[in-house]
């Protein structure tokens, strides 16, 4: 593969440049010779699931450089194709249309079903001059159409194909169409067109490739470049990770990639691209037609003119507003186009991987070509290299699970990021101890991997929440209260007999908590590492403290006394306890004298309800009868009765509303 220095690119650069401004696309350049074969040179396999494949050709003078593709892959390959021709100019692509079948039988007086019948052929051909020949008899001149005679009934009956010719002296000829017709068409023009169709049909029975011919102009031999980016499958990657003594690791990542490009690889060379990019697909190779709408036919009459709905502009400010957009168009137009990095410019030592990181993504380039059939997966390493690897016990108290689980916590100290991929744990000394998952790794960061359960380490959480008001204030008839929440989390860590070990708790993060600890180590978006040294067979404990800080607001018009008395002995500012304890009270006699108030209006409903069922039984008593004497004088001390709780009632309201006004007039000059 060759290496593309900034004189090549700047060539590049120009070629495409040239491209915009290359005299329209013809069905091939003047010139034009057979087209020259592209052979596959490089491939850049993306994790977003896309290839970019560059192709290589030798091509002399003007021509056409020709690639065959899968017709799936056509969309992907005119919305990204790219054209490196050093000292040439791009014409543009050519292909057969999605349904080229279709397309060519659309201009025929026949449909594709009709070859294969004679007859139905002939029928077809009605105006065309033909000669046939059938039974020992021909026939010449210009077809008519073919008719059809039926013969016998049931099982015997048959039907018989007549051709009716006009001869050039005008008289009409049949002949009877049978297995030795020998048809031939006597219009040349009619003739090629048959042939025509007979190949686009049978080649549109493997209608799953399409060639794209690339028109190039240009003079002498050079080497001309194309690159397109399709589908292909994401390629994988799987660690390998050896634990060793003293913190450090040995990892090996191997990279699995497959070959569904529907060709051999031949000494191709493989770059792996690491990152998560936009990939979008449009049908460009689908026709869409535009409705347009129905108008009617107008006959006498004109359109009327558009409404005048807008004040006029200053004309000479209309003309600068013209020539700055004339300007910006100038300004776009000599922008210098930007500069494609067709390949990567780091040189490699023999036999190592090349990484580069970019901005949003990590490729690694393999070290020699790769040759793979079509079809056939390939593995192998791209990644090797020791890096810091602390063995930890990690407790997560969302599992539910007293035991922490055992964890290194690896720094990528490699050229470029590591990409996400499974990873196997092994120990120098236990062999194979456990998988994990591995996200993807900047360059420089650390990240833990969770492989086994450390079974011999127990850790138990408990949490006390506590609430402490902090502060009291009252103005306009308003208290706010800053209050204080806290939880207090305590993990107790019972260490494992056989070894001493680093336990790393994540606490939970809570949005607007603050969290203190003293083995606070660091945090993530979702949580707070803790760190704590256990020697073998001890214990640890851990401490940590959320607190978040609130101000509620409360009208003390509608305030009770509990909250009142409750607010007065949290108060830090004497004065002011002193003064809701005053308002407490008098909020708690203004309610004693609401409750007065009900319990009178409750006995004179009671009262009201006897005076009731006395006047019933009056009326059912004979009169002068000492029953109705009876009921008489219990009517009549009702009577008092009620007279004296209205008396009642009218004070206990006037004491009530001398203490509601009281208790407002406290809280207007609190």
């Amino acid at each position: 593969m060759k290496t593309v220095t900034k004189a090549s690119l700047a060539t590049t650069r120009a070629a495409m440049l040239c491209a915009t401004v290359a005299a329209p696309l013809i069905a091939g350049p003047a010139g034009a010779v057979d087209a020259p074969t592209s052979a596959v040179e490089a491939i850049t396999l993306s994790s977003g699931g896309l290839a970019e494949i560059n192709r290589g050709a030798r091509v002399d003078g003007a021509g056409t450089l020709a690639i065959d593709v899968p017709l799936e892959q056509v969309d992907d390959i005119l919305k990204s194709l790219v054209v490196r021709d050093p000292s040439g100019t791009v014409g543009g692509l050519t292909l057969d249309g999605l349904s080229p079948v279709e397309e060519t039988f659309r201009r025929l007086p026949f449909r594709p079903e009709t070859m294969g019948s004679l007859p139905e052929l002939a029928a077809s051909l009605q105006g065309v001059p033909v000669r046939a020949t059938s039974g020992g008899r021909t026939v010449e001149g210009t077809v008519l159409g073919v008719g059809s005679e039926r013969h016998g009934t049931g099982d015997d009956a048959t039907t018989e194909r007549t051709l009716s010719v006009m001869t050039e002296t005008g008289q009409v000829e049949a002949l009877r169409l049978g297995t030795d017709t020998v048809f031939e068409i006597l219009d040349a023009a009619m003739r090629d067109k048959l042939r025509e169709a007979a190949e686009v049909s049978g080649r549109g029975r493997m209608d799953d490739v399409r060639r794209i011919s690339i028109a190039l102009e240009g003079d002498g031999a050079r080497d001309v470049g194309i690159s397109y980016v399709v589908p292909a499958p994401v390629w994988k990657t799987a660690y390998r990770l050896v634990s060793q003594e003293g913190g450090a690791a040995r990892l090996q990542a191997w990279a699995v990639i497959e070959n569904a490009t529907g060709e051999d690889w031949r000494d191709v060379a493989i770059t792996l691209s690491s990152g998560a990019p936009v990939t979008l697909a449009q049908r460009l190779h689908q026709r869409y037609w535009h409705e347009r709408p129905q108008v009617p036919v107008t006959a006498g009459s004109t359109t009327p003119p558009r409404l005048d709905n807008a004040a006029g502009m200053d004309a000479e400010f209309a003309q600068d507003a013209m020539g700055g957009a004339r300007r910006q168009k100038r300004a776009l137009a000599m922008a210098p186009a930007p500069t494609m990095a067709m390949e990567a410019q780091l040189a490699a030592p023999s036999g190592a991987v090349t990484s580069q990181e970019g901005q949003t993504t990590a490729t690694y380039r393999l070290p020699f070509p790769v040759a793979l059939k079509a079809g056939q997966t390939l593995s192998l390493p791209f990644i090797d290299a020791e890096v810091p690897a602390e063995q930890v016990s990690v407790f997560q108290p969302e599992r539910g699970d007293i035991h922490p689980v055992a964890a290194l916590f690896l720094e990528n100290k490699t050229e470029a990021s590591l990409p996400p991929g499974i990873l196997t744990v092994y120990d120098q000394r236990d062999g194979y101890v456990g998988d994990a998952q591995l996200a993807g790794v900047p360059g420089g960061e650390s990240r833990m991997v969770s492989f086994a359960a450390d079974r011999k380490v127990e850790v138990t959480t408990q949490t006390e929440p506590q609430e402490i008001v902090g502060k009291i204030a009252v103005a306009d008839g308003v208290l706010r209260a800053t209050s204080l929440s806290r939880l207090t989390t305590t993990y107790a860590i019972k260490g494992a007999a056989d070894a001493p070990r680093t336990v790393i708790v994540e606490h939970p993060r809570r949005d607007g908590w603050r969290v203190t600890s003293e083995a606070l180590a660091s945090s993530t978006p979702t949580h707070h590492r803790l760190r704590v040294n256990v020697e073998t067979g001890g214990t640890a404990e851990i401490e940590v403290t959320a607190e978040r800080s609130r101000t509620d607001a409360f009208a003390l018009v509608d305030a009770d006394a509990e909250a009142l008395f409750g607010w007065a002995g949290a108060a830090a500012d004497p004065g002011t306890a002193t003064k809701l304890g005053e308002l407490a009270e008098l909020r708690r006699r203004a309610v004693r004298a609401e409750l007065e108030m009900q319990d009178i209006e409750e006995a004179i409903t009671r009262t009201a309800g006897d005076q009731a069922r006395i006047r019933d039984n009056l009326a059912a008593a004979p009169s002068d009868s000492t029953l109705s004497k009876r009921y008489l004088a219990m009517l009549e001390k009702t009577e008092d009765d009620i007279a004296t709780l209205a008396g009642r009632r009218e004070t206990a309201e006037t004491q009530y509303k001398a203490l509601q006004n009281e208790v407002r007039d406290f809280i207007r000059t609190f």
